[in-house]
């Protein structure tokens, strides 16, 4: 699952992003600020674009790991029962607005699950 990542790196570096809460929160800005300016047919790059960001921000935060289904759904799995799905998340912002936040989503998840945030490094340690 290399390929999300990369794809995470782009979209966090193109828009001067970190993976954080108030990046997830820019995301989803930006999906209903700029949603209605692309045809529907031009959605499915930008959902993978949000939803690897999306995911990328969930592991680097909460845990977890790239994971995908047998059905072929893309996951973050924090192990084998407790999974979300950035790119479902960001298509249901994409088609119903805010009604689907995924920065609400994003905020719910270690509450959901149980999650503590991932220790951060000191600025000043490498």
């Amino acid at each position: 699952m290399e390929e999300l990542k990369t794809l995470a790196e782009k979209v966090r570096s193109s828009l001067k992003l970190k993976y954080d809460a108030n990046s997830v929160q820019f995301i989803e800005g930006f999906i209903e600020r700029n949603k209605l300016e692309f045809e529907e047919a031009d959605w499915p790059g930008l959902i993978n674009s949000c939803g690897a960001f999306l995911g990328q921000c969930i592991i680097e935060n909460y845990g977890g790991s790239w994971a995908q289904e047998e059905d072929g759904q893309i996951t973050v799995a924090f192990d084998e029962r407790n999974k979300v799905f950035p790119f479902a998340t960001v298509s249901k912002q994409f088609a119903n607005g805010l009604e689907d936040s995924i920065f609400s989503f994003y905020t719910v998840i270690p509450i959901v699950f149980k999650l503590a945030p991932k220790p951060r490094k000191k600025w000043w340690q490498f």
